[in-house]
């Protein structure tokens, strides 16, 4: 009861398991968070709430891109430099059987399909007592059927591997462009997702910054007579070589938990 999460040394501390079954239920309200460490001065960083609302509140809410900073507290910034109609003719089915593309120029060419935005946004925060802020510009993306499980995520058993085997040899892997981190997710659940990546070229503080909104519906959880959902947060960031991301990695976490709660808090009181 006394333990809070900035007595957490992520470090060396893995909080939650990758994998949650529709059973499973995270405590009402409260936000969990992992920490992994990739090489290259990266991190991987998962984050997950269980929230009192359907999901297409919480979907109307993070894609609402113009006023992500009145629900997102450590938003210093957030411009909206583009908007993307999308294809709504487009099918990836002939894409996605293509044995001439790599999984990751798959879902590049998938991507820019999708509806979405291109965001210019700078973060807040205190590091070691200081004031800190990083600037990104993201492209961000919209799946309202949930990405393409090109890394077979959703397989039980994959190429004689369990997921398990698979997400623990996926830790240490370098991070990749349009490689994405897998939220916690119930797998025989539906979902809907939201991608964002660092643009090329970023001359923000990150290398790489790239993360998944995933949404689904959690009716075993749901009180009698309402709704349940679960908001999904999987990121991997990378910062620029002057700044060690152990430096910076707590406090990622813990931001990204406030998030979590007030997305939670706003789509609540909406309702």
């Amino acid at each position: 009861e006394s333990l809070s999460l900035a007595d957490v040394d992520f470090t060396f501390t893995e909080m939650a398991p990758p994998f949650i079954d529709e059973d499973q239920c995270l405590i009402p309200g409260e936000a969990v968070v992992r920490v992994e460490k990739a090489p290259d001065n990266s991190r991987r960083i998962f984050a997950g709430i269980d929230i009192m609302a359907n999901v297409e509140d919480v979907w109307k809410v993070l894609t609402d891109y113009s006023h992500l900073q009145d629900v997102v507290p450590n938003l210093v910034k957030n411009d909206v430099l583009e908007l993307y109609d999308g294809d709504a003719s487009f099918s990836a089915d002939e894409l996605l059987v293509s044995s001439g593309l790599s999984d990751e120029e798959k879902l590049e060419r998938i991507s820019v399909k999708m509806k979405g935005a291109k965001l210019k946004q700078v973060g807040g925060a205190k590091v070691v007592g200081i004031n800190f802020s990083a600037r990104t510009t993201l492209e961000v993306r919209e799946w309202p059927n949930g990405m393409p499980d090109l890394g077979h995520f959703d397989d039980e058993v994959y190429q004689g591997k369990t997921r398990e085997k698979r997400a623990k040899e996926e830790k240490m892997l370098p991070l990749k462009r349009y490689h994405f981190p897998r939220p916690f997710a119930v797998c025989t659940l539906p979902h809907k997702d939201i991608s964002m990546q660092s643009v090329y070229k970023d001359d923000g503080e990150f290398r790489m910054y790239q993360g998944v909104w995933r949404m689904q519906p959690l009716p075993g959880c749901a009180p009698e007579g309402g709704s349940a959902m679960r908001l999904t947060y999987a990121v991997e960031i990378s910062p620029k070589a002057f700044l060690p991301v152990g430096l910076i990695e707590n406090r990622i976490a813990m931001d990204l938990c406030a998030n979590l709660r007030s997305i939670r808090d706003f789509v609540q009181v909406e309702n």
